[in-house]
Formats: structure tokens, sequence, C-alpha cells
């Protein structure tokens, strides 16, 4: 099939996936005619040295192009897509309320980043997890107070920046009031605007300190009609937020979920966003789509809009060279702040996460002897912003010495053994409760370990607190079981 020529005013407000861990032919062209931006998935990094590789090919077919990576530390990880995250997640962090722990946490992650030859990461977490039902943002919050976010936030960004990395606060105006998740559906966040500005859009001051937003596919009606990210709506909320300071790059959050993806289609949301003022659109991941196929897509869906006069070109060009002017500035802080050694950043951020994690991590009755042990995952409900993951549980449990094994079915359920039993969202998500509440019927005497926010955890008498289902979290709530401590 006869493609349409790339045209650079297009290309330079797009950031495109590719699939696996090869760069493809199509990329390469894409990036010699002026793609401003890729980013990466945990299926093209399953560890940071193929990450690594594959951004210092990328900057060498295209020295402009800016390489970002969705890496937040905790459970949504790319460089630690095969092994779990050595970090934290954001809530655990906040748990501990310590600022200069956040910063330092920050900086692991983006000196991580900067010795894979990485630019920007879409990090951090700006919304405040206010619904404990919420299946997508949860321990990726900070907290759910609006003042503890910004405050964890801004520390989390700076030590990102002190390693030279771009920062990237998302999910504009805010993701932390929804109970649907934007992957698969279109939020609505039915809030007056004065309760929403006071308990979602106020961290979002720290917007000027940062260098993008990412605006989010969520309904706010009380602000105007349409998906914040591809309506006009959004960008002068920004303005207000900030004090009309804010002079980043404004990226959609990625394009393919399907909150915008099934309604008002693929093509078209592209264009809608930029004529809701987006800089860089997140064409989002090759998982579920060809990954060639998406790029041209969009790209014709805006060239086509070009050419009928809905979008001139004159804006589009000038988008365009706002959008590179920013990213090459980018490329320049990361250029001129030099990058540790890979090894050497790999062991900081597993000295520094060890402990971290530990000082979050809460129980209740709940202790654990050297020996075997039974362990059921009651999670049901998909978690797309994170992908799938191993089970994290029984491989620190091994770890320590414990002889962990899934049963294959609730015969296998004995008494035995110990117990435990791994939920997230057990009182929103009606298989897990229905799977918890017979699980109690027939053990409960059995260790609840819960790895979503302390508000959607079960009212079960032995219990961990483990704010996140992460290898780090995992070990330090294995560490906390084994010691026999409540706190």
């Amino acid at each position: 099939m006869t493609r349409t020529p790339w045209d650079p005013d297009v290309l330079g407000v797009l950031m495109a996936p590719f699939t696996g861990t090869e760069l493809p032919d199509w990329m390469g062209d894409a990036l010699q005619d002026g793609l401003a931006s890729v980013i990466l998935f945990g299926h093209n990094t399953p560890d940071a040295a193929t990450a690594g590789r594959l951004a210092r090919e990328i900057h060498a077919r295209a020295e402009h192009c800016v390489v970002a990576v969705d890496e937040e530390g905790g459970d949504v990880t790319r460089l630690h897509a095969a092994t779990g995250s050595s970090l934290p997640t954001a809530w655990a962090l906040g748990e501990a309320d310590d600022i200069e722990l956040t910063r330092e946490v920050g900086k692991a992650l983006g000196d991580l980043l900067a010795a894979c030859d990485l630019d920007l990461d879409l990090a951090p977490v700006l919304d405040v997890s206010t619904d404990p039902a919420n299946p997508v943002i949860g321990t990726r919050a900070f907290g759910d107070d609006p003042d503890r976010v910004a405050n964890h936030a801004k520390a989390f960004a700076t030590g990102l920046m002190e390693a030279g990395l771009g920062t990237c606060a998302k999910h504009f105006p805010g993701h932390g009031a929804t109970a649907a998740d934007s992957h698969t559906a279109l939020p609505l966040i039915d809030l007056d605007a004065k309760q929403f500005e006071r308990e979602h859009l106020a961290p979002w001051r720290i917007a000027p300190w940062l260098d993008s937003v990412m605006t989010a596919h969520v309904l706010v009606p009380a602000f105007g009609a349409g998906p914040a990210s591809i309506s006009p709506w959004s960008r002068p909320l920004l303005g207000r937020a900030v004090g009309g300071t804010f002079q980043g790059l404004v990226i959609t959050d990625a394009l393919d979920m399907a909150a915008v993806a099934e309604d008002p289609g693929y093509g078209e949301a592209a264009v809608r966003a930029i004529e809701a003022g987006a800089d860089l659109l997140c064409l989002g991941t090759s998982l579920r789509r060809d990954d060639e196929q998406m790029l041209h897509e969009a790209h014709e869906a805006l060239l086509e809009a070009v050419d009928s006069g809905r979008l001139p070109r004159g804006t589009l060009r000038e988008r365009a060279a706002r959008t590179r002017d920013r990213l090459h500035s980018l490329r320049t802080r990361r250029r001129f702040v030099p990058a540790p050694d890979l090894e050497d950043a790999l062991d900081r951020a597993e000295q520094l996460g060890a402990p971290a994690a530990s000082r979050a991590v809460r129980a209740r009755q709940a202790h654990l002897e050297l020996g075997p042990a039974l362990v059921v995952d009651l999670r049901v409900r998909a978690q797309h912003a994170s992908g799938a993951r191993a089970q994290q549980l029984v491989r620190a449990l091994r770890e320590r010495g414990v002889e962990a094994v899934e049963p294959d079915g609730p015969d296998q359920v004995h008494r035995a053994a110990p117990l435990l039993a791994l939920t997230r969202l057990p009182r929103s998500d009606v298989e897990e409760g229905r799977r918890l509440a017979e699980l109690l019927l027939r053990r409960p005497d059995m260790i609840v370990v819960h790895t979503g926010v302390p508000d959607a955890a079960p009212d079960h008498r032995r219990l961990v607190l483990a704010h996140g289902g992460g290898r780090t979290m995992m070990r330090a709530a294995v560490d906390l079981l084994l010691r026999g401590e409540s706190r």
C-alpha cells in the first residue's frame, strides 16, 4: 500500500511507540523525517540494558528525538518489567512522609533513566486518590490529601531533574476521584467546581516547576463538555490553576485508550487534541494495535485536517516548532548532566528502595514463621496502567526462606499451612469481594496482604497494608510478617 510521505509539521507533534526490542526500519525513516518523540513501554524494555541500547540507537538515528518512558517506580515500571521495581510506590513515600526521602528516590530513578540515555519521564503523578474504588490510580498517588501530593510530587520531580531528566505531571485536571479506568471506559467526575478545585486541582500549582503536563481522558462537567485531553476547556483551566505561568508542554494521555479511541475514535481524537491546545500526542502502546499503522493513522488524520482547512497549517507549524524547542531543551539538559554507570544506578535504587518501603508497610496481628505457606491471589481486575506483572509475594516469601506455593484450587486451602491472601479492591470489585468472603469462611485465620490504598482494605483482624504489589513492597511486607511486628 502506498503511504503518504511524512509531513514534518505533523511528526513534530507526535510521540510514537513501536513493538519489541529492536528498532524497526519504518521507525528509522520516521525519525529521520522529524518524529518528535518515541515512547518505550515494558515490552520494549525487559531490562535496563535493553532500554539503554534502544535509546542510544534512536538518538543515533535522530539526535533531536526525545525518548520518553512511563516509569513511576512501584507498580508502574517499565525498566523492571520482568522483575518488578526496586523502588517503592508513591503512596508508600507519602505514607513515610519524608520529603527528602522522596527527593532521593526521584533522584535514584532519574539516575537510572539517565544511565539508559532516556530523556523524559512521564512522572510524577499529581492525582489525589480520594476514591478507594479507583482501579487505575490507587497507590500510584502520593496520597489522598492535596498538600501532601503536591509536596511529594514536587520533591520527586526535583530528584528527577537533578539527574537531568524531563518531568511530566499527570493526569490533569485530576484522575483520583474516578471509579472507572480510562483504559477501558470514559470516567466521569461529577463534583462541583469548588470541591474539585479544592481536592484535585490544588496540587497543580506546582506545574510551573515541571517540564510538561499530561492531560487525562476524564469528563468533568463542572468545567466543560468532553474529555479533558481533547476538549478546549482544559488548557485554559490549567492556565488559571497556575496563574498563567505554565510554559511547559501539554502532552495527551495515550490516545489508544478506550476512553477516546472508541468515541470519537483514534484519528479524530488526535485532531481534537491539537485543536484543544495539546503540544504532543502520546499515541499509546502498540501491544493491541499495529505499531506502524498507529503512527500513519494519526499522521493521516492530522494531515487531512490541514488539507481540509479544519486545522490551519500555520497553527500546526507553530505548535510543532514550539514543541521541538521545548524538547530540544530537554535533550540539552540530558546531555549536559553526567549520567552514572548503569550498574551503579541499579545498585543505588536497590539500596534506597528497600528501607524506604520498610518505613511505609503496616501490619496488625500478622506473624509468619519460616516453613510452608499458601498464597492465594484474589485480585481480579486488571491493572492496565502497570501492565501484566508476575505475582511478587510468592517470590518474596521464597527469597526469605518460606516454602510458599499457590494452590490450584479451594480444595487445597487446608489448615496445615498458614494462608496469605492478596487483595486490592475487595470492597468495590464484586468478584474479588466474593472470593475473599468465601475464603474467610474456610480460613478465618488467614493473613490478608492488601496491595491497594488503605481505605480499600477489608476489615480483617490479620492485615498487612503493603501500599502496592511490586517487588520492593512485597519484600518489605514479608520482612514485617517474619518479625511479627504490629505497626
